[in-house]
């Protein structure tokens, strides 16, 4: 079920099998305001409604790098509110195409930890999918 899409950049949809959300990254060149709405308003309203168990971040195909200041914001709003609503699980895939974007992964990824969320990494979407159906 997709829940948001800003064409290029992100989408996110929602499996219900394993009650994850999954954003698929094209891009992170991508506005705060853009960021916030898709991930925050739209994404965690449809997950949290649902009992979110996991959030799955797909940046297989992704290239580019997230400001700082979104950076910022994933470690002091994003993740938080993450745990707030019931996300145990945070699940990366690496970039196949950008070794700059997976330092961005990387970075924001090690903001897990203090927010109590379970960092996992994975190397594709179906992995994460199997992951979780045998460990969550």
């Amino acid at each position: 079920m997709k829940v948001f899409d800003i064409p290029g950049k992100i989408s996110g949809e929602w499996n219900g099998d394993v009650s994850a959300m999954i954003d698929t990254w094209e891009s992170y060149s991508i506005s705060l305001e853009d960021f916030k709405n898709a991930v925050l308003v739209k994404g965690v309203a449809y997950a949290s409604s649902r009992g979110v168990k996991a959030w799955i971040v797909d940046s297989s195909r992704a290239k580019g790098t997230f400001t700082q200041e979104i950076q910022d914001f994933i470690g002091t709003d994003v993740f938080p509110k993450f745990a707030k609503i019931g996300v145990k699980y945070f699940i990366t895939i690496s970039s196949s195409v950008s070794s700059v974007t997976n330092m961005t992964v990387k970075n924001y990824a090690a903001k897990t930890g203090p927010h109590g969320l379970k960092l996992v990494t994975v190397d594709s979407v179906s992995d994460a999918l199997k992951w979780l159906k045998d460990n969550a």
